[in-house]
């Protein structure tokens, strides 16, 4: 990518803001007219690409906090994909759910069902922080050393939508985990918090920029930390050329001792380098059968699908399947699998052999 697109892409942030588009959209769509490269940019802010250079299809793709879907909302997506696309979609690898093959026209339609169902498209891209990685088991893992799910909601409470957070250099990845080997997900995030304890057996988060960790936090301290560090990069990042404008950039051409000295400087706590800590010696729980949940009658069934492309009709299949089971939450994890998070355990066993007859398999 050259410097020029580079600075245009600053320019067209400076004329409109990505996140002040949505009417825009539906003006498009309504008119029909071609969507301007500029505005195709704002566009990624709400999660929507053009497939082609004709502008016929276009891509949406939907980023899940924390990676869960309930049961109103898979029955709303199973419709969309049904009505709307090829009849597949796709889960990715970043906890999402792509939609292609989509028609302009109904995007508007599409979006106002997607809100019905608290769901949103808001920060899917765009130079903003994204929505914070969470693990596929977070809250129901006996093996797990902390339930961070109230704090990834206030992280992502805080950022998504934030105009004060639209503008950033680049994009700005975040992960939260209950455990101190931090999530399997399959890229190094920008900034991680990995909770881990001390010798007096008290919680803490490692706070790990990059893959280094560079000191240690409270669970009180983790959200300011997380707000301090976006601002640094807002404030202080490259933007007139995109090969040094990430995150991982300014923080290598700083060097991890400068970055720590002015997040320190920041705030009005101290993030401890050096920290006396447990040793933490049990074992991460597998993540993909049935597997018993620390909540009490429950089990929760990890299943690998065959390909990321799933059709309205499997959808259907296991929506109708988590009635009947009494299950009400699915997760999409890092390696675009799907964990059923709360199956009564007495029919767990029976369940999973239905979810293999439908193309989930909770036995390989």
């Amino acid at each position: 990518m050259s410097n020029d697109l580079t600075l245009n892409i600053e320019q067209i942030k400076k004329e409109k803001s990505g996140i002040d588009v949505l009417g825009d959209i539906y003006i498009y769509s309504i008119f029909q007219e071609r969507i301007t490269p500029s505005d195709l940019e704002r566009f990624k802010w709400y999660g929507l690409y053009a497939q082609d250079e004709k502008q016929e299809f276009f891509e949406l793709r939907i980023p899940l906090n924390m990676g869960e879907l309930n049961l109103e909302q898979l029955r709303t997506i199973t419709q969309i994909t049904k009505d709307y696309t090829n009849g597949t979609l796709n889960l990715s690898s970043e906890q999402k759910i792509e939609l292609k093959n989509l028609k302009l026209h109904n995007i508007p339609n599409i979006f106002n069902m997607l809100q019905a169902v608290k769901l949103n498209t808001f920060f899917e891209a765009g130079h903003t922080v994204r929505r914070v990685l969470t693990c596929p088991v977070n809250g129901i893992d006996e093996t797990q050393l902390f339930d961070v799910s109230d704090l990834a909601n206030r992280i992502n409470k805080t950022f998504i939508g934030n105009k004060d957070y639209y503008n950033l250099p680049n994009k700005l990845q975040m992960a939260i985990s209950g455990y101190e080997e931090g999530c399997d997900v399959q890229f190094i995030p920008d900034v991680s918090f990995n909770a881990t304890k001390d010798s007096k057996d008290k919680i803490i988060f490692s706070l790990k920029l990059l893959d280094k960790t560079v000191g240690y936090v409270t669970s009180p301290q983790v959200l300011n930390t997380a707000k301090s560090i976006a601002n640094i990069y807002k404030d202080y990042g490259y933007r007139e050329n995109s090969q040094k404008s990430s995150f991982e950039y300014l923080v290598n051409n700083w060097g991890f001792d400068k970055f720590y000295d002015i997040l320190n400087a920041s705030i009005n706590y101290k993030i401890e380098k050096d920290i006396s800590k447990k040793d933490i010696s049990t074992p991460r729980k597998p993540r993909m059968g049935i597997n018993s949940s620390k909540i009490q009658g429950e089990s929760y069934i990890g299943c690998r699908f065959n390909s990321n492309d799933i059709s309205y009709s499997t959808l259907d299949s296991l929506y109708e399947l988590l009635l009947k089971y009494k299950a009400s939450k699915i997760k999409i994890t890092h390696k675009a699998n799907i964990i059923i998070l709360d199956v009564p355990s007495i029919n767990a066993e029976e369940f999973a052999k239905e979810l293999e007859k439908i193309g989930f398999n909770p036995f390989s």
